[in-house]
């Protein structure tokens, strides 16, 4: 067997030392290159998780959890990045079949109705390997590898639920239509991150004061850029505010499986990039929770509505405006479209390198653009920020902060978990 030859030669001692280049050439040493297994699962999870259209934080952190297992697994077996929760290691496993076992085992722990489709992918991936000690070892590696990290997420309060209470204060958060005093879980910015030291780890400065010029500037972008009936807006504008509808956790996963795949990323490497994406869309969430709750901004909405309660000569009220769009449920600052897909963008440009040209779908394109092309990875991040402008849901304030926020945090992550064994986390 390739794995158990290649550390009878001693890889795993060699990688000790090994950074950049030399990374890629240690991984170039291993079989397993083709990153299918890891693109599989991630759509099988995908799919499952987000078939109910009002899912949000559950499967994101289904996600998680299944890529953290699939990695630990992998890397329980050829060792060339450290582990997250799973610390063993076994190299006469075969790490298919770690990495399948791992993954059907967190889905079903997750969804466990499921179980039926979970099992056949498994199978299909099982059937494949013969029936030696190295498969049977690999399965007892990935059952391993998921229980550590289902362990370590017990009471991690992803379904706190919170409590939350409007005020009528000028700048504070308002209900708007059609969502009728509902907020989306103001709990969940108490929950446990993956990688953040805290859901705060980032937290922006407050918002500018509404009597503020910056305040006033912002307010008359989105009064003109982004009102339903806008005459400033461009087509084109109009076109990407709704085509970046969709939310990175689908849309940014599917980008990620078609440039694993056409790009012939390497497993290990497919493997630990799911894993880091998916733990930058739940610990930005998180952050970007802990900012929206703890400012408790008003969206443009309510801001333009009551803009004689703003102390602001600068701005004057509308009372008939709406947005593109009808808003999310939760306070404005900062953009948690924004921020998450800033910190996915920069995942995969920290893969790949950022100058990459891609085209890239999203379910909620309009038919006259289903598709849209970018330089880069960090362009494609600065539009989608701009997006929320011209849709009305956001000041620019908040997109910029919630940008910044969301790099922040892919930062953080990318530099200090499941880094190359040849690298020291700072």
């Amino acid at each position: 067997m390739k794995t158990k030859r290649i550390l009878l030669l001693g890889l795993a001692a060699s990688l000790s030392g090994l950074a950049g280049e030399q990374e890629h050439r240690a991984l170039a040493q291993v079989g397993f290159v083709d990153p299918s297994l890891v693109v599989s699962w991630n759509q099988t999870i995908n799919e499952i998780g987000f078939a109910d259209p009002f899912a949000f934080i559950k499967p994101i952190r289904a996600h998680v959890i299944m890529h953290i297992a699939m990695h630990d697994a992998l890397n329980a077996v050829i060792p060339l990045y450290r582990q997250y929760a799973y610390r063993g290691h076994d190299p006469g496993a075969h790490p298919i079949a770690a990495a399948a076992q791992a993954a059907r085992d967190v889905g079903i722990s997750q969804y466990p109705d499921q179980q039926a489709r979970l099992d056949a992918e498994l199978a299909r991936w099982l059937s494949a390997i013969p029936d030696t000690p190295h498969k049977s070892q690999g399965i007892a590696v990935g059952r391993q590898s998921a229980a550590a990290i289902l362990a370590l997420r017990v009471n991690d309060g992803w379904d706190f639920q919170g409590t939350y209470t409007f005020s009528n204060e000028p700048g504070a958060y308002q209900t708007t239509p059609p969502w009728n005093g509902f907020v989306l879980q103001p709990g969940f910015r108490y929950a446990k991150p993956f990688g953040l030291r805290s859901p705060d780890q980032f937290r922006p400065g407050p918002p500018p004061r509404l009597d503020s010029a910056q305040y006033a500037a912002a307010f008359n972008e989105v009064n003109d850029f982004g009102r339903v009936d806008s005459v400033v807006r461009t087509p084109d504008q109009t076109l990407y505010a709704v085509w970046w509808l969709e939310f990175a956790e689908t849309s940014v996963n599917r980008l990620a499986r078609e440039l694993a795949a056409r790009r012939s990323l390497h497993l290990w490497q497919a493997s630990r990039m799911f894993a880091l994406l998916n733990m930058s869309l739940y610990d930005g969430y998180v952050a970007v929770f802990d900012s929206k709750y703890e400012y408790n901004h008003w969206r443009p909405y309510t801001a333009i509505r009551q803009a004689a309660l703003d102390n602001n000569p600068a701005t004057v009220a509308d009372l008939n405006w709406e947005s593109l769009r009808p808003a999310p449920p939760f306070p404005d600052y900062v953009s948690g479209h924004a921020a998450v897909t800033g910190a996915t963008m920069d995942i995969l440009a920290r893969t790949f390198g950022d100058n990459v040209p891609f085209t890239m779908a999203t379910t909620t394109a309009p038919a006259e653009m289903p598709t849209r092309s970018f330089r880069s990875f960090s362009s494609a991040a600065a539009e989608c920020a701009d997006s929320r402008v011209r849709v009305g849901f956001h000041f620019r304030y908040a997109t910029d902060a919630g940008l910044a926020l969301g790099r922040a945090v892919a930062g953080w992550l990318d530099e200090k978990l499941l880094v190359f064994r040849g690298a020291s986390p700072q």
